[in-house]
């Protein structure tokens, strides 16, 4: 992943995953694009700072909670 790509919220069918907000944030913030890309949370852990021009909102998410749909040049 990388600044320019862009993402979706995954969902995921596996024990300890959060099926029901997966599907909820999914459905209202839509596609959105890469920021950029940091570490941080308690442990530190790769992050990406993801822009919705469904909502024009801005978030920050773990990594491994996004998967790319197109990536960019």
């Amino acid at each position: 992943m990388k600044p320019g790509d862009l993402v979706i919220r995954k969902v995921r069918n596996e024990p300890d995953f959060r099926l029901a907000a997966a599907v909820e944030q999914r459905s209202r913030l839509g596609h959105g694009f890469i920021l950029s890309r940091q570490m941080s949370g308690k442990p530190a852990h790769p992050c990406i700072t993801v822009f919705y021009p469904k909502t024009g909102q801005i978030y920050d998410i773990a990594e491994s909670l996004m998967e790319v749909i197109s990536e960019s040049r």
